[in-house]
């Protein structure tokens, strides 16, 4: 009996040492397995299922953190907060812990205005300019090109015009980006006040264009400098109790010593956020919503609190307006606030029936039942590319209207991203797109590259966009017989891969061409390239 029981207690100390090691082992390994992603694009949809044809359930930003469940095909299932859902997979990166030391290269721009591209090579895409002196990480070289990082873009700039400089580092953080470290202090201007001369600018904070954005200040609002760093950031109060840092550039914004006696309506900090309400020739008279919903805030501010929502076509009686073009309106009995004017029309009298920002539908048509957005690129503080005289978001703009009348004399109902002078994010872009759920997106633009480039390209991102893409290049070639068909391409662009309508951006011509460029300013050139792109999308949707 006693050997009985000592060879029971045996084993079962025996299974003890075997399974513990196992099930600890087991957590150990699971608690390893868990995968920690970042998103490496500016904007994310997280959706229900593996493909774009399910619904959106979060939009994540650039930078965001999730971690990884599963994979499938080119998806990934992640969780971020509480929800979970899924991604594409080459918008995220595993996030390494893992301290490494490296020898990082920059390149600095030595001129002023350079091209940086998608590509690398005059023939692609300008995703921006560089002013001389930004730099950037380099991430690859080639064929006299090298590829870059900066806060903004990341795209291919022309070796022989920037310097490159090695530095040894050591660093634990994420293998895609290292650390943001506050630039040393100074106190040169502090108790000074800075004033904001451009339509808006971000607040961060640190002193880095790639830390975390806190909030957005106004043009002509005037802080005082608490602090500042050695790479021109000043640090203010934004906001009641809240502080962050701004870029101090003259380009952004003026110092002085006391503050400007002429800047807009204070808060209760000291501080100002939005527009001087100035005497003007409009009170009185009627503004009349232009846009499919407009936003009704407490003051002259887009960050100003939202109180209400004006419909298309309401006409409200001008009480006041400010220095950025923001109108006070009666919007209910007894109750005031502020809509932007750039999302209507004024007029002298109340009209008796709506002012359309999209004109008028012809009715019967090649295109009746459609709806077509057209996006005009760039816009407001954003001017696109510049060359001989000419703004690329003004030429896009007076496209964007000429094919507007065209696709409505086809009979289309179109809908656009902007009719004035003003600034859409790609992301304010894309939302409106799905709110409007078009049958097509046209974005029209205009390119740059070197002074003999020239011609017409029609753009692509989704497989299902090909097909318009090569229907709206055979219009233009036809409506065009004389510009160079630079034909129908892929390229990875923001408001097509995130967009689930089916769209096209059309590079009309080449504004650093001199010769076409004096073209693409005219009338005439506008129409026929509205009728090419309408005759395209006929064609398109009678196939």
């Amino acid at each position: 009996m006693k050997n009985t029981r000592f060879k029971f207690m045996f084993l079962l100390l025996l299974c003890s040492i075997l399974i513990i090691p196992s099930f600890v082992g087991a957590r150990q390994a699971n608690a390893a397995s868990t995968v920690t992603m970042k998103v490496n694009a500016e904007s994310l949809n997280m959706r229900s299922g593996p493909s774009t044809n399910y619904k959106v359930v979060k939009v994540l930003k650039k930078g965001n953190k999730v971690t990884k469940i599963s994979t499938k095909g080119t998806w990934t299932k992640v969780k971020s907060s509480s929800t979970t859902g899924w991604v594409s997979s080459k918008y995220v990166a595993k996030v390494s812990t893992t301290a490494t030391s490296s020898t990082t290269k920059k390149a600095i721009a030595t001129v002023s205005n350079l091209n940086i591209r998608s590509g690398a090579g005059t023939s692609y895409e300008s995703l921006g300019k560089l002013s001389k002196g930004t730099s950037g990480t380099v991430l690859a070289e080639k064929n006299g090109w090298v590829q870059i990082k900066t806060s903004k873009y990341t795209g291919w700039v022309s070796k022989s015009y920037v310097s490159i400089t090695a530095k040894q580092s050591t660093s634990t953080g994420s293998s895609n980006g290292s650390t943001v470290k506050p630039a040393a202090t100074s106190t040169a201007n502090v108790g000074k006040y800075f004033t904001v001369k451009v339509d808006s600018l971000n607040v961060r904070k640190s002193s880095s264009a790639s830390s975390t954005k806190l909030a957005v200040i106004q043009k002509n609002s005037s802080y005082k400098i608490l602090a500042q760093s050695s790479n021109n950031w000043v640090k203010i109060t934004y906001a009641t109790g809240k502080t962050g840092w701004i870029s101090a550039s003259t380009s952004y914004g003026k110092i002085t010593k006391t503050k400007p006696t002429s800047t807009s309506t204070s808060t209760s900090n000291g501080n100002s956020n939005t527009g001087i309400v100035v005497p003007s020739a409009d009170i009185g008279k009627y503004f009349t919503i232009t846009a499919d919903s407009l936003n009704v805030r407490k003051s002259a501010s887009a960050t100003a609190t939202k109180l209400s929502a004006v419909k298309y076509g309401s006409s409200f009686k001008i009480l006041d307006k400010s220095s950025n073009n923001w109108i006070k309106i009666t919007y209910a009995t007894g109750k005031t606030g502020w809509v932007s004017g750039s999302y209507g029309k004024i007029t002298k009298s109340k009209p008796t029936k709506p002012v359309s920002n999209d004109g008028t539908n012809s009715s019967g048509g090649s295109l009746s039942g459609k709806v077509i957005v057209v996006d005009a690129g760039h816009g407001g503080t954003d001017p696109g590319s510049v060359a001989n005289g000419v703004l690329e978001k003004d030429l896009n703009l007076q496209a964007a209207l000429a094919l507007r009348s065209k696709l409505q004399a086809a009979g289309a109902t179109v809908k656009m991203t902007r009719t004035t002078d003003i600034f859409p994010t790609l992301y304010d872009r894309v939302a409106f797109s799905n709110m409007m759920k078009p049958d097509a997106f046209i974005s029209l633009h205009h390119d740059s590259a070197t002074a003999s480039a020239r011609g017409f390209t029609v753009l692509y991102t989704k497989g299902k966009d090909s097909t318009l893409a090569s229907y709206v290049k055979q219009g233009m070639s036809s409506s065009l017989p004389n510009m160079v068909n630079r034909g129908h391409k892929y390229q990875n662009l923001y408001v097509l891969r995130e967009n689930p309508q089916i769209g096209v951006l059309v590079e009309l011509g080449f504004i650093t061409n001199l010769q076409e460029v004096q073209t693409l300013k005219t009338a005439t050139f506008r129409n026929s390239a509205a009728n090419g792109i309408t005759n395209g999308l006929i064609n398109y949707f009678n196939k």
